[in-house]
């Protein structure tokens, strides 16, 4: 089936309506209160099946983004909902049901692993105290077999993390997040810490367990060439404000914003023949705390104007 095909017969499993995230900070006993504005009105629909790349500069605000999508920030404004169904700021029972289903893969695998516990207890873990299973046998049972999904041998599962690799470790909280059957996985920035070889056999495990399980991604990163790999629509952060987006192919083929152009510039060619004019960006990034009026890029912009 076509993208476009896919596209149309697709329903939106997620769908962010204005998303705002402000957060405070202390400006002194006689100053006034000042915020930080991280995530600034950011709406777009996320299809079943489907996988949107979220791409943009370091501080551009996607982690945050995914963080109060998941409820784990609480929001300043704007609204969530998960198959039609309100979960901005839930709590108690309907927020542990809304985790089972909404998953995070983190950048640092080893961070997000217990190093006194053996792999097959880390995932076990959460089976056991959500009640995905009914006892620790049928646990275990299961945790070799979400090792094996993902690509890792069965006798694993007595193995401590730091006796992994960093693909490995990345292959262990895979299988540590599908361990409550999501439908949804965030991947923030699951590939950059990787080489470049590790990275593509991880975004191939993606791609298969796409297909292989029915899941749906939001997979963010500040490297374009690996969200275009991935994805089947892109969204371009800047300063926490939503640039530009569109599907991978129109985006590259008719790259509508500035900033977009310039992150496409500075992908790396195998080769200068034919290689495009890689575009600089002038100056640093402004302060979230008082960003500029008009487009956030405009400060930067190599074609602004003063309708910017």
């Amino acid at each position: 089936m076509k993208k476009e095909d896919k596209a149309l017969t697709a329903e939106p499993i997620l769908q962010v309506q204005g998303l705002t995230k402000y957060f405070d900070i202390n400006a002194g006993l006689f100053k006034p209160k000042r915020q930080v504005h991280a995530v600034e009105n950011v709406s777009f629909v996320l299809n079943e099946s489907e996988t949107l790349g979220i791409v943009g500069e370091s501080g551009s605000g996607k982690s945050t983004l995914a963080r109060v999508i998941l409820g784990l920030l609480p929001e300043t404004g704007g609204k969530v909902f998960y198959r039609e169904q309100d979960i901005t700021g839930l709590h108690g029972r309907q927020a542990k049901k809304l985790h089972q289903e909404l998953q995070m893969v983190f950048q640092d695998p080893y961070a997000s692993l217990n190093p006194r516990l053996k792999i097959g207890e880390a995932i076990a873990e959460p089976m056991l105290v959500n009640h995905v299973v009914k006892d620790k046998n049928e646990a275990k049972q299961e945790v070799k077999r979400l090792l094996e999904t993902v690509g890792l041998r069965e006798d694993m599962i007595e193995r401590f993390p730091h006796e992994f690799s960093g693909g490995q470790r990345q292959r262990i909280g895979i299988a540590r997040a599908l361990a409550l059957q999501p439908k949804i996985l965030i991947c923030d920035e699951s590939v950059s810490a990787l080489d470049v070889s590790v990275q593509a056999q991880i975004l191939n495990l993606f791609n298969q367990l796409k297909r292989q399980l029915n899941l749906t991604y939001m997979f963010i990163g500040h490297d374009l060439s690996v969200v275009k790999y991935i994805s089947d629509r892109i969204l371009v952060l800047y300063l926490g404000e939503v640039m530009e987006m569109a599907e991978t192919e129109e985006l590259f083929a008719h790259t509508l914003h500035p900033y977009t152009k310039a992150l496409i510039s500075a992908i790396p060619e195998p080769s200068t023949k034919g290689r495009k004019q890689r575009i600089l960006l002038e100056g640093d990034i402004p302060s979230s705390v008082d960003p500029p009026a008009g487009c956030r890029f405009c400060t930067r912009c190599y074609q602004a104007t003063d309708k910017c």
